[in-house]
């Protein structure tokens, strides 16, 4: 049995830890006496085991004790089922939503009995530095020891010998934020067999065999059922979805272990086998796509996950049949390939939900569904909740993070914010040079004008001015060519950089595996951070203007390609493809 880890947030939504472990502060007015649960197939769906708040990082944490496997499980938060945005999710036999998990012996501990102590415990961001897992003696190693299944990722950790915190000599160490030295382990995913097969069945079964040297294993020939592989049906290619099936390497298996399957459809008649008969072989573990009879490698199954942070007018779409056959190629390439593997997709725009919305069901063939949508120049932020399947928009719900607003309100007031930009319209000479977009009654941390060029200048540094001497922080944001500007005028906690590193870290994406695309100049806060990006073909003359500014390091490249097939030049350019 192997220790793995649950995490359970009070922040919405519910998520796993970073990767250092720090985590943001509960909302005003989150219920302090929330309780969250989590049960599984490792339990029969019976006995769900409560998770303890963490005082440090009021995460709601537990380690099971669970068997190698695949696994799945779902949470109970104040006693209603509930699923986690940053976390796999798959469809079971009955059309049930759940999280799955490898279960396998990821993260080895070891201390010397040489460095001293009686007593050992470890622990870390993986436990919210609140659960202490003790160290079994092995007389032959003289080491105490223990094994844990943890998700892929980066995480710190310490040993307690006899009461005292300590790292290890034999692992890496590093500073945290907080300036304390503790060990890091870089997990990987686990070894398996990960089959993904392109199908319209419903809920075919994978029918399969663990061999070694040779021979079937001590379990002969057993059956799993194919899970939805966590996307909706391709938008691209809606003939047919994406199952998947995980199987485990059996622990300790020798180099020579096979995995030989075929798959069986809804009816006896309908089976799915090499042509000419025999079984489906997988020689070693990995990432494997089955379509229409033939087999190929996926190794971006076991590669680390990458996400897309992308504006969308201009950047992932635009008008016209050449522009939705970019946005339909990166479709195809993103739910066929990227989110099997894992990715995340994320959409940064200046358009509200309401907007964003028309344009999904507006390209209903050829925009792909992202996982997370940052709206109103980085000021709101909305999590996807699926509540059914099919691609169609009507099964999807949009909930929006409250824990981000919270955040953007600390040195903000809309209404001195909207006086503040009263004035600058005055002062630009009234509505025949500059007018209001949006007030705040829309989006309470952000104003919007628009102005004449020549006004442009002014008007920011008279924003910025004034906003200071009210002791409010706010970022402007200029956009837009021609004649007549956008400017917006947003909380300064917020904007596009700062959300797009607020998702990113919810899902615990390394920074290097993070590409963000744009094309115009609001998309400046967004490129300028420490993550790869790429200006695509068709940008505009203020974003190219800045690009030759900046440092020529690569992690900036512009693209020759337009629009959507920029971005995926992008992807290729930065080796994330």
């Amino acid at each position: 049995m192997l220790p793995a880890a649950f995490w359970q947030s009070t922040t919405c939504p519910q998520r796993l830890p970073r990767a250092n472990g720090s985590t943001q502060p509960a909302v005003q007015g989150a219920r302090q006496s929330q309780t969250v649960s989590v049960t599984g197939s490792f339990s029969s769906w019976g006995s769900p085991a409560v998770l303890a708040r963490s005082a440090e990082t009021q995460d709601f944490i537990c380690s099971l004790p669970l068997s190698p496997g695949l696994h799945q499980y779902k949470y109970l938060v104040d006693e209603e089922w509930a699923t986690s945005p940053c976390e796999p999710v798959t469809m079971d036999a009955k059309g049930r939503r759940n999280h799955h998990r490898v279960v396998a012996s990821s993260a080895e501990f070891s201390w010397a009995a040489a460095w001293g102590g009686s007593e050992v415990f470890v622990t870390g961001d993986f436990a919210g530095w609140s659960e202490l897992i003790p160290l079994a003696f092995d007389v032959a190693a003289q080491r105490y020891q223990v094994s844990c299944s943890l998700p892929p990722g980066v995480y710190a950790f310490q040993y307690l010998v006899d009461g005292k915190w300590l790292t290890s000599p034999d692992a890496p160490v590093a500073h945290d934020e907080e300036g304390h030295l503790c060990n890091q382990i870089d997990v990987k995913v686990p070894p398996a067999y990960r089959i993904f097969y392109a199908t319209t069945w419903h809920n075919p079964t994978l029918q399969y065999q663990i061999q070694r040297d040779g021979q079937a294993g001590d379990q002969g020939w057993q059956q799993t059922t194919m899970a939805s592989a966590g996307s909706l049906p391709s938008r691209a290619s809606p003939t047919g979805g994406w199952r998947t099936a995980v199987i485990p390497v059996p622990q300790g298996a020798p180099a020579s272990t096979r995995l030989r399957f075929h798959i069986d459809g809804p009816s006896q008649a309908e089976v799915d086998r090499p042509y000419g008969g025999g079984e489906y072989t997988c020689c070693v573990p990995g990432g494997f796509k089955l379509q229409r009879g033939r087999m190929l490698p996926f190794p971006q199954a076991q590669a680390a996950p990458i996400m897309v942070v992308s504006d969308l007018d201009g950047t992932m779409v635009g008008e016209g049949p050449e522009a939705d056959a970019a946005t339909r190629a990166f479709c195809a390439y993103w739910e066929n390939t990227a989110a099997l593997a894992g990715g995340v997709l994320v959409y940064n725009t200046g358009r509200s939900l309401g907007q964003f919305q028309e344009l999904l069901q507006t390209k209903a063939d050829c925009l792909a569904v992202p996982n997370a949508l940052i709206t109103a120049v980085g000021t709101k932020i909305f999590w996807l909740r699926r509540h059914g399947t099919g691609p169609d928009v009507n099964t999807l719900d949009w909930v929006e993070d409250l824990a981000w607003q919270h955040r953007l309100s600390h040195n903000w007031d809309l209404a001195v914010v909207r006086e503040v930009g009263a004035q600058v319209i005055a002062e630009c000479g009234g509505d025949g040079h500059a007018h209001w977009l949006d007030d705040g009654s829309e989006h309470p941390h952000r104003i919007a004008l628009s102005m004449q060029a020549s006004c442009v200048l002014a008007a920011k540094a008279s924003l910025q001015q004034k906003c200071a001497a009210r002791n409010l922080k706010v970022q402007v944001i200029v956009s837009g060519a021609g004649d007549w500007r956008y400017v917006d005028c947003v909380s300064g906690q917020g904007g596009k950089l700062q959300a797009l590193e607020h998702v990113r870290t919810m899902f615990s994406i390394p920074r290097s595996h993070c590409m963000s695309a744009g094309d115009s100049g609001n998309d400046i806060l967004m490129l300028e951070g420490g993550n790869p990006g790429v200006i695509v073909g068709n940008a505009q003359p203020e974003l190219l203007d800045w690009l030759v500014t900046q440092k020529q390091d690569k992690r900036l490249r512009l693209a020759d390609a337009h629009l959507a097939y920029g971005i995926l030049e992008g992807l290729a350019l930065h080796g994330l493809r």
